[in-house]
């Protein structure tokens, strides 16, 4: 199951992934709390044994510590990117709601999976030019 959440661009997680990580980073409390599959499977709207195929393929890549019928932790490494990808979430929310008034959860969604850090970086402010 390694690498099956990759897109085979240098290791790049895939939208799906992303979104798994992302939701175990939140019901994790940043990674201070185990997950059960039974909460990420709920909150995702998926079946537990689609939650356990990502958790174990994560696991692989060192996001997350999982062994079948346990519960799900962050890694440091699934942590920082867990909180990485909750930050770029909402940056591009808040940027598309200065556009336009408002931001749809699933565009913000669709517009965050391509961003490099650096466009996420200049839509936060971060890189502004004097």
């Amino acid at each position: 199951m390694k690498g099956r959440e990759r897109d085979g661009k240098e290791g790049r997680m895939t939208p799906a992934c992303e979104n798994y990580l992302m939701k175990i980073h939140e019901l994790s409390d940043g990674g201070r709390d185990p997950v059960r599959i039974r909460d990420l499977s709920s909150s995702l709207g998926v079946t537990p044994s689609s939650a356990s195929r990502m958790a174990t393929a994560m696991c692989a890549d060192g996001y997350v510590n999982f062994r079948r019928y346990g519960y799900i932790t962050l890694t440091e490494k699934g942590a920082e990117r867990g909180k990485y990808m909750r930050d770029r979430l909402a940056t591009v929310r808040e940027y598309l709601a200065r556009l336009n008034g408002e931001a749809g959860e699933e565009e913000a969604e669709n517009v965050a999976h391509c961003l490099s850090p650096a466009t996420v970086e200049a839509m936060a402010g971060k890189n502004e030019k004097g």
